[in-house]
């Protein structure tokens, strides 16, 4: 039924997402990429799924709970987390893990070689 062990690439838009710059207007949101292989040549389709962010420590520790994200483009595998303000309230340098639903399996997407790393701030 589920297949979680399908472990997708995650390529993230910034390395640092510092909370002054943001705003509801300019939005300033976490923007990734989800490949389907670890040399970030092929997208992966995100049609029919929906997603989840983890903020996972240097420990492998999640920080927060899991926060809904947008899909952006779905045929170009693109998607956005804009955070409420006060959600990333913690100082942190760590990973970040996409998870995708779609029927009948959940997959997981996370970064190689710190393609998947962010300091907040």
């Amino acid at each position: 039924m589920d297949d979680i062990n399908v472990m997708l690439t995650l390529n993230l838009g910034t390395e640092e997402w510092i909370r002054e710059d943001y705003t509801s207007t300019t939005g300033n949101g976490i923007s990734f990429t989800i490949y389907t292989e670890e040399k970030m040549v092929n997208v992966k389709n995100l049609t029919g799924y929906t997603l989840k962010i983890k903020f996972i420590d240097q420990h492998d520790h999640m920080l927060y709970d899991e926060f809904d994200c947008d899909i952006v483009s779905a045929i170009n595998g693109t998607g956005e987390f804009l955070p409420l303000i006060g959600e990333l309230d913690i100082n942190f340098i760590g990973e970040i893990e996409i998870e995708l639903t779609g029927t009948n399996e959940i997959l997981s997407a996370r970064g190689t070689n710190g393609s998947g790393k962010i300091r907040v701030r």
